[in-house]
């Protein structure tokens, strides 16, 4: 009886030891190099969701045709500047969405009465963005709606998203470059604000956060990001990447380490991979 016993305890721990020694579907950020402007793709258990959709009309809408994506799990807006918003239409108009979400103040600009229309006449689901949101994507990734000091903001109509895969998260920032973050979990990888500009960058902000990785959204058009900024994210450690150099940028991760990577000869081209990290341990 009490080797029976032994031989069961024996087994259920060595099935739970090779449960925990699997690893996690990896899962795909793409910062999308849609010039100046913001668009994200995350891609994950065979899920899709899309955090803005850059300037241009067509650029997402063509990365995403490039990659064989004609339905997204998840659309979010996350302010209405035109650098997230000039490519809603099309990438609506070319994909099937299944669930989207905004900052709720569309209403007030007349530029935004086409998509309301099309989510109306087409029965999306449509809700608001909402602090304190943790939105799933598949299994493995999720989406949080990062809670923010609305009073040192101004009340800025902007949503800060955090993506989260285990262990490993990114903090996507735009214009607002220094929000007064309520959450203040470690990041590891940055979208830097306002792509890379002077006025964005907040040294002590940046600094609190250190990040490993900055990635700055920025056209090939202009002189690109400031120079003091990219000083200053080098300065407290971080590998600096640009959609302007490098063109789209990709994080793979597993949710205990990541690789970076970057495609540029077409949607649908090859993958550069850059390095390796291993994930720094929590504080």
């Amino acid at each position: 009886m009490h080797i029976n016993q032994s031989v069961s305890f024996l087994a259920i721990f060595l099935l739970l030891f090779s449960l925990s020694c699997v690893s996690a579907e990896e899962t795909t950020i793409h910062v999308i190099d849609v010039g100046t402007g913001d668009a994200v793709l995350v891609e994950s258990a065979g899920k899709y969701a899309l955090i803005d959709a850059g300037p241009g009309r067509n650029t997402t809408a063509d990365y995403l045709a490039g990659h064989n994506i004609s339905s997204l799990d998840l659309f979010l807006v996350t302010s209405m500047d035109h650098g997230k918003t000039g490519g809603i239409l099309e990438v609506m108009n070319r994909t099937v969405v299944h669930d989207f979400r905004d900052t709720g103040s569309g209403g007030l600009y007349p530029q935004y009465a086409r998509v309301l229309e099309k989510i109306k006449n087409e029965s999306i689901p449509h809700s608001i963005l909402t602090e304190g949101d943790l939105i799933p994507i598949g299994t493995d990734a999720a989406i949080s709606v990062v809670p923010v000091n609305r009073s040192a903001t101004g009340g800025y109509d902007e949503a800060v998203l955090k993506i989260i895969i285990g262990n490993i998260s990114m903090l996507l920032l735009s214009q607002n470059g220094s929000p007064d973050i309520l959450d203040h979990d470690p990041i590891q990888i940055l979208r830097v604000p306002d792509h890379g500009s002077r006025r964005g960058y907040d040294a002590g902000f940046i600094h609190r956060l250190r990040p490993e990785v900055a990635v700055i959204s920025a056209g090939r058009n202009g002189d690109g990001p400031n120079k003091a900024t990219v000083m200053g994210l080098e300065a407290i450690g971080a590998e600096v990447y640009r959609t302007d150099i490098k063109g789209t940028i990709l994080i793979m991760t597993d949710g205990e380490k990541y690789r970076t990577g970057s495609s540029r000869s077409s949607p649908a081209g090859s993958i550069s991979l850059i390095s390796v990290i291993e994930t720094r341990p929590p504080g």
